[in-house]
């Protein structure tokens, strides 16, 4: 809304620095201009205003600055000298250049027509995909229920290549079967929905089977040769609103009307009695059904996951976390070293902000420590050698530090894991941290313990690698 407003203003401000016909319409646009600048949050824009540009909508809300508009009545306008229309014309360039700058610096990006047009089909799709799953109660209860992704929960059908439910729509034609069917019974029944137009609805998992992927198996076995078939698919929740308990069961809806009833298999004669109601009818079962057997696959999750035992699985997964680290050993140092790094960069191609204003060049070094007066200290070691925490406890105390300190282990023992971290933590009373890869390299260790200070006078870092046998001497 802002930016409309935003877009109101240059349209009005350009247009109004044409002569028009009738004065009250001049007069109307210089007022319309200027309440469309008033009305404008400039603190809170979609996008960042310099505060020169600021400056100028307040003046050109007083009809003043660069955005200000002439007189460009009629008398005015004959009365209008050179330097007046030079003025005017200064006015419509300086519009035009503020409106070619915002799209320069990407300002006006997510305006134009083409992203608008994108922006509204992936609304438009975004919607449709919500509508889909917000009235699939399977889709939902998988995806909270059941740890499920979305996307692992939309695929709850006999086959993806079959369209997408109509259970949504206006019309409805379902049959509701059972795995106590037989399986050719089953077949014919999925032969009768293709005909129909209709589609086929499982309460639940086999009862033999204890994976979904089993139950959705089989049923992609049982469509197997039958070309573009119905849609197969779990729907407990039609069984439940429905009441179904026999199969087959068919149903026939419109709106919320519907007919409903199980032992038969005539699609004609349910529509047909659909049309001599008034009302939605259940006849109940009128021919030879079979139970269900299946037990409501929502109904099957949430009792999984309730009998789960989350705090067991927790521990299990906190207790082997550091069983499961990539740890990066080093050996301990035999001889004392150091040594400097230049922490200079170049960039490999050129970096720019979102909206588009370049921070570096392709090629253009920098060094992250030039200008910056604050720098860190980081002492690396390997707590499961306690000859090198008890080094760094004395290091600790005598050791002068730049800046951040910050404690980073190479290793953890795999066996004690957070009780060891417990342990070196108030032994030193700050956090430790578990060395990456990258940092090994990245300081050219070989070896441990060592420190790593900034050098902000030379913009280097300063690495230490120590013999501690050396240093005990």
């Amino acid at each position: 809304m802002r930016f409309s407003k935003l877009m109101t203003l240059i349209v009005v401000l350009s247009c109004g620095a044409h002569a028009q016909t009738a004065e009250e319409h001049a007069a109307k646009v210089k007022q319309d201009a200027a309440n469309a600048v008033k009305s404008i949050d400039l603190n809170n824009s979609p996008f960042e205003i310099p505060e020169s540009m600021k400056e100028k909508f307040r003046q050109a809300a007083q009809n003043k600055g660069d955005f200000a508009l002439p007189d460009s009545s009629n008398s005015a306008m004959q009365e209008m000298t050179p330097a007046q229309r030079e003025q005017m014309k200064v006015a419509i360039d300086n519009v035009k250049a503020r409106t070619e700058e915002m799209k320069a610096k990407g300002w006006l990006d997510a305006f134009d027509k083409e992203t608008v047009n994108k922006q509204v089909e992936q609304y438009r799709a975004s919607a449709h995909m919500l509508s889909e799953q917000s009235t699939s109660s399977l889709e939902r209860a998988l995806h909270e229920h059941a740890g499920l992704t979305k996307e692992q929960a939309s695929h709850f059908n006999a086959s993806a290549d079959t369209p997408k439910s109509r259970q949504n729509e206006a019309n409805e034609k379902a049959i509701f079967i059972s795995f106590s069917m037989d399986r050719e019974t089953i077949k014919n029944i999925i032969y009768l929905a293709k005909k129909e137009g209709a589609e086929v609805y499982v309460n639940g998992l086999h009862p033999q089977h204890k994976m979904v992927n089993e139950t959705m198996m089989l049923l992609r076995e049982i469509v197997q040769g039958i070309e573009e078939p119905p849609i197969v698919r779990f729907n407990p929740t039609a069984f439940k609103k429905y009441d179904v308990n026999s199969v087959p069961t068919i149903l026939y809806r419109e709106l919320d009307r519907y007919i409903i009833a199980s032992g038969v298999t005539s699609f004609d004669w349910l529509e047909m009695e659909y049309k001599n109601q008034n009302e939605s009818v259940n006849y109940g079962v009128t021919g030879p059904v079979s139970q269900v057997i299946e037990k409501s696959i929502i109904d099957e999750m949430k009792e999984r996951m309730a009998n789960y035992d989350w705090k067991a699985q927790r521990k299990r997964t906190i207790d082997s976390f550091w069983s499961r680290q990539d740890y990066t050993p080093l050996p301990r140092a035999t001889s004392t070293e150091e040594w400097l790094i230049d922490p200079t960069i170049s960039a490999s191609k050129d970096i720019s902000t979102p909206r588009g204003e370049l921070i570096a060049k392709q090629g253009s070094v920098m060094n992250p420590l030039k200008g910056h007066g604050v720098g860190f200290t980081t002492v690396i070691f390997n707590a499961t050698d306690i000859k090198q925490v008890e080094w760094v406890s004395k290091k600790l105390n005598e050791m002068n530090t730049v800046g951040q300190l910050m404690l980073i282990t190479s290793q953890v023992s795999k066996q004690k894991g957070w009780a060891h971290i417990e342990a070196l933590q108030n032994q030193f009373k700050q956090k430790i941290f578990l060395m990456p890869k990258e940092l090994a390299s990245r300081f050219q260790l070989s070896a441990l313990p060592a420190v790593v200070k900034t050098d902000l006078q030379k913009s280097m870092l300063h690495v230490t690698q120590f013999d501690i046998n050396e240093e005990e001497k």
